[in-house]
This record gives structure tokens, sequence and C-alpha cells, in this order.
């Protein structure tokens, strides 16, 4: 419900996830999950051999590769990941040794967002480094999808600017503030997404989607 409040914009990657999910989970193939986290997406892949990778090991210990990755893999999925990576074309380079030939990355990350997970946080890529990590790793870029355009840029400053003022120090003003404003938040939200989608802006976007093949 927080997450519908405050970034609209995550249930766009998560929308963005289940499609990629109806159309590629099938029957005799494998799928990694880079930086799975909690392996969040692992229940829309019911027919494909599901593994994930990480850093560390998550609370349910349901990381399969702490560390470097095993094996050959028909897709790689990557969501909000690549901001936090120190040598992104590096990482590019490991996806395409996981990959089998013809294999596909599918991959999300920020433009327009807010500094987090400190200090791990390096960079914010444009359509145009997207397309370019991916022409020099060897991958072509199937499809490119914006998501969270201008309005909702506006949307998310708005709301939050509270938070970022001060509100967010005290736990029970945080809470106060979300509570009795959710109605709010939540017409400001369908309304950015709605107009979002009359004024489509290629200039502004909090993040992109990416299909690649390899």
């Amino acid at each position: 419900i927080l997450k519908f409040l405050l970034m609209n914009f995550y249930f766009q990657i998560d929308w963005w996830v289940i499609k990629l999910a109806r159309k590629y989970d099938q029957k005799g193939k494998r799928l990694l999950d880079v930086g799975a986290g909690e392996c969040r997406y692992k229940k829309h892949f019911k027919k494909l051999a599901y593994k994930s990778q990480d850093v560390k090991q998550n609370t349910d210990k349901t990381i399969d590769y702490v560390g470097e990755a095993k094996g050959k893999y028909d897709y790689i999925l990557c969501t909000q990941v690549l901001e936090h990576l120190t040598q992104p074309e590096a990482a590019f380079k490991e996806f395409k040794r996981l990959l089998k030939p013809g294999g596909k990355l599918f991959l999300t990350t920020n433009f327009i967002y807010q500094i987090h997970m400190e200090p791990n946080d390096y960079w914010r890529f444009t359509e145009y480094g997207l397309k370019y990590l991916g022409k020099t790793t060897g991958f072509k870029v199937e499809k490119l999808e914006q998501q969270g355009g201008i309005f909702q840029i506006l949307a998310y400053v708005l709301i939050t600017l509270p938070l970022r003022t001060g509100l967010e120090r005290w736990r029970f003003s945080y809470w106060l503030y979300i509570i009795m404003f959710s109605p709010v938040i939540m017409i400001i939200n369908l309304a950015a997404a709605g107009l979002d989608q009359v004024f489509k802006t290629k200039s502004l976007a909090i993040n992109y989607g990416v299909i690649y093949a390899a």
C-alpha cells in the first residue's frame, strides 16, 4: 500500500515483470534473477527453472548463488540493481557470459530518483546510456520502456516533500501524514499516471525497463 501511495512507478516495474512472466515463463527454460534480494518475483515464474543471485544471503535463505553465479541461462532478470554497481559495463559482460546464445536480459534502472541505499548508489542512466551499454557489450536492444514520466516525477516530489523536510525524522508524524493524506496522495498519483499517458515526453522519466537480446 505504501509503495502505491508514495512510489506509484514501482507498480509499473512489477507490472512489467508480470508481463514478461506471462510471455517467457515456459517449461525447459532457465532464468537467473540477479540482485534478487528477497526473491519477490519468483512467484511469477512457475514453469521455468528460477535461480537467484545476490551479494549476500537473504533472511529466508532463498539465494542460490551468493557472489558469482554459475551455469547458463535463457533469461536474466535484473531489477533496480544497475545503479548500485560500481562497474556497469563489467556487469553487462558478466550477463553476456551467463546467457545462452540468443538469450535475453530483462533490466530496469533509475533515471530521476533520490539517492538510496547509501553509500552504494553510483549511477543514473538515460535511454542512450542504456543503449550504449548494450551495444558495447554485444547486446541488441529489443525494447526500451519509460516508466514514470514528468507528471509522476512532479507527483513524487510533491508527495514526499513534507517527509524530506522533516516529518520522516519522527515516526509518529511520518505515519500520521501517510494515514491522513492517503486519499489525496492516491488521487495525485492516479492523476499523474493518467497525464503521463496523455502528454508523453522522452526527456524525463523516473525509470526505464529494457529487454536486451544476447
